[in-house]
């Protein structure tokens, strides 16, 4: 008799069990799956971005993201797939091809390297300038594929949002360039630039470096010895005295003198911003100017 209520025992529990796996199997329980798998996603948060290089081409970030896994069992990937956005307008698509491993119930801090590119960067400026904004939403989307158990083979995505100020990278022009110390006087020239910061806040800029060129004659360097304060939407005129490091001084300042239309330049220009802002605060700023000496001096004149 007690065999027989094992047995019968036994039954009811390979039919649970049958039962059970054709639900699993049956395409109507996709839909509790996921409802099921939809209630413990991971999900994404941003600790911090630091812009760390800006040239003409690319701004280049350093982003601490963190993942957190609620399921009940750990996660494993190898790539985290990833999309900016500011106000809408897509400024970055990209991915983390690292190993990821996050614990069950726990969280993880990946430190993810990001290149912003210019061109589309300079559409999201305009936007600003031309309808005055001050502050802006900036979004990440981020997605990754994993084996879960209770939803099989499952890809999650997640979504993190800020509204913060509206990010204006600054802008350097030549004010002044003494062709005639270069050309007469052979000790170098003195360079005056004007430094414009379009943002709401304050900055700070110092380790200012100079380099300009003539073609490929000339070269002369210049180092800013003070730190330059240039406030919330206002300019700072700099100067510096840009000693000759390598060329044929004569035949330059020769050709400087009587063909400045045909005679090509490079300045460039380096620091390193100092902000109250958490993303643009110890970023390296580089920025090239290029064009003829002709240029230059109409330029000048029209400062003047």
């Amino acid at each position: 008799m007690r065999v027989n209520k094992w047995l019968i025992v036994l039954l009811v529990l390979l039919v649970l069990a049958g039962v059970g796996i054709w639900w699993w199997k049956s395409p109507s329980s996709e839909n509790a799956k996921e409802k099921a798998a939809d209630k413990v996603m991971p999900t994404i948060g941003v600790a911090s971005t630091n812009i760390t290089d800006i040239d003409a081409e690319r701004i280049k970030m350093q982003s601490k993201v963190i993942l957190h896994n609620p399921l009940p069992v750990d996660i494993k990937t190898s790539r985290l797939n990833y999309v900016v956005y500011i106000d809408s307008v897509k400024v970055i698509e990209d991915a983390y091809e690292k190993p990821i491993n996050i614990r069950s119930s726990d969280s993880t801090t990946l430190t993810m390297p990001m290149e912003l590119l210019v061109k589309p960067m300079a559409r999201v400026l305009k936007y600003f300038d031309d309808n005055k904004i001050d502050s802006a939403d900036y979004q990440m989307k981020a997605s990754f594929e994993v084996d879960v158990p209770i939803a099989g083979d499952r890809e999650f995505t997640m979504k993190v949002s800020k509204r913060l100020p509206a990010l204006r990278i600054p802008k350097v022009k030549i004010n002044h360039v003494d062709l005639n110390a270069l050309a007469l006087k052979s000790k170098g020239m003195d360079i005056e630039v004007a430094v414009f910061n379009p943002n709401l806040f304050p900055l700070k800029l110092s380790d200012g470096k100079f380099e300009f060129s003539v073609e490929d004659a000339l070269q002369m360097n210049g180092v800013l010895e003070k730190t330059i304060s240039i406030p919330a939407k206002g300019s700072q005129n700099i100067s510096v005295h840009a000693q000759l490091t390598d060329g044929n001084m004569l035949k330059t300042g020769w050709k400087m003198l009587t063909d400045k239309k045909d005679t090509q330049f490079a300045c460039k220009f380096a620091g390193t911003i100092d902000s109250e802002n958490k993303m643009l605060n110890k970023s390296k700023m580089v920025t090239t100017i290029t064009g003829t000496l002709d240029e230059i001096m109409n330029a000048v004149k029209k400062a003047d």
